[in-house]
């Protein structure tokens, strides 16, 4: 039941992961200089030092965050899914600890992967004409590390009962706030 369930979450999320994943393969080849048509970049930057095509790459990640933690609470709640799933024999924890395990699983892969390309590319010797630490990642890295607090305050945000836009959706800008203090710090 709990494999079920896994695949059952994977296959809905499925599609959102594939278009951000899309989005980030034209981001990030726009950041190395192949030409996709979409994004074009007239200058040459450092790597992980101008820091504007990585950005893109962390708002498409904040959309898929924000957009799973949603689709698995209220668009459950209002087509009914949720009475059925808490009416199986498996427990209410179990049915959770699935739902976010599999979200908080999307939400880094897709953030991860990118940058993992882009970092391996810029760490590559004849790619670009500047030096590349993997110190020079580091931010990036732990914005990865903290999507998940967005998706974790988005899926809070999707449990809650209330009908005021505002008060329901303050986790998910609580949990914003937070993440663009630590992309300040970094």
């Amino acid at each position: 039941m709990i494999m079920a369930l896994a695949r059952k979450e994977l296959r809905e999320l499925l599609p959102l992961i594939i278009l951000a994943l899309l989005a980030q393969i034209v981001i990030v080849t726009a950041a190395m200089d192949i030409p996709v048509g979409l994004i074009e970049q007239q200058y040459q930057v450092i790597p992980f030092v101008g820091r504007d095509i990585i950005w893109y790459t962390i708002v498409v990640a904040a959309v898929v965050a924000m957009g799973a933690a949603l689709r698995q609470t209220m668009w459950e709640s209002g087509q009914g899914t949720f009475q059925f799933l808490l009416h199986r024999p498996v427990s209410r924890q179990a049915i959770f600890c699935i739902k976010l395990a599999v979200g908080v699983a999307a939400t880094v892969l897709v953030l991860a992967l990118p940058l993992l390309w882009y970092a391996l590319w810029a760490a590559t010797p004849g790619t670009h004409a500047s030096p590349f630490f993997w110190s020079m990642s580091a931010w990036a890295w732990q914005l990865c590390l903290g999507m998940p607090l967005l998706y974790l305050g988005a899926f809070l945000s999707g449990l809650r009962p209330a009908r005021w836009y505002g008060s329901r959706f303050l986790p998910t800008a609580g949990a914003a706030l937070m993440l663009f203090v630590t992309a300040g710090l970094g």
